[in-house]
């Protein structure tokens, strides 16, 4: 019998992954078990039906992944085939190679840094699931152009002195002046100097650089020539 907690919690925390296992019938059950509708009167004021049972609040869809194998399976090897979303070697430290018992469903939930005090649960409706342990979100090794950047460029800015605006202008895209396109344009001010770049990013970059240079930095010699290897993207 699922013991009710005394508060609905949260959890949410962007270092840990928190990984769950289970037993379910089918895919269509699982995925019925983990949708989150905060209009759901069966769910109370928690967001799934999984999130009821743990007692967990609310999970962001972006960063959690469910997996289900026709076949059981104690061996982890076996049971996380398909989630290379963390190291399983972090995993294998606790539990050796084998699990307690035979599961064929893995539900992985990141930015989440589950802490609550039910382990496992039985459902009649959708199976068994237990919590596995908490584990450090795996950092990118490919950091790629994102416009989540974009805060962080502006914040670092802040950070710097600088106060921030952005204008909305006209700009010819063809010689005759036919044809007019909106363009944001970012500015960072300070000391009487002003930046200004089509984004963010690029504004930090375009302060980055007087930062390091000075403010003869178009009078510095630099390289023309740099050694570029191309790669053909899979």
């Amino acid at each position: 019998m699922r013991k009710i907690e005394s508060k609905e919690d949260n959890f949410s925390n962007k270092l840990y992954l928190s990984v769950f296992v289970g037993v379910c019938k089918s895919k269509e059950l699982l995925d019925e078990y983990l949708k989150q509708d905060l209009e759901n009167p069966n769910v109370g004021l928690h967001s799934s039906h999984f999130g009821f049972d743990f007692n967990i609040k609310y999970y962001d869809d972006e960063y959690f992944v469910s997996f289900l194998d026709t076949q059981m399976s104690s061996d982890i090897t076996e049971v996380f085939a398909n989630a290379e979303i963390f190291d399983l070697n972090l995993l294998k430290q606790d539990y050796s190679n084998r699990l307690d018992k035979q599961y064929n469903t893995v539900i992985i939930i990141r930015r989440l840094k589950y802490e609550g005090r039910l382990q496992e649960i039985q459902n009649i409706k959708f199976g068994y699931f237990k919590f596995l342990g908490v584990y450090p979100e795996p950092l990118l090794d490919k950091i790629n152009d994102d416009s989540e950047m974009d805060k962080y460029a502006i914040n670092k800015l802040v950070d710097w002195g600088y106060s921030i605006s952005v204008a909305n202008e006209n700009r010819s895209a063809f010689k005759d002046d036919s044809y007019f396109k909106n363009h944001f344009t970012w500015k960072a001010e300070k000391d009487e100097k002003i930046f200004s770049a089509l984004d963010p990013l690029r504004l930090l970059g375009i302060v980055t650089i007087v930062r390091e240079y000075g403010d003869t930095w178009d009078r510095i010699d630099v390289p023309n020539f740099f050694s570029v290897t191309f790669k053909n993207e899979k």
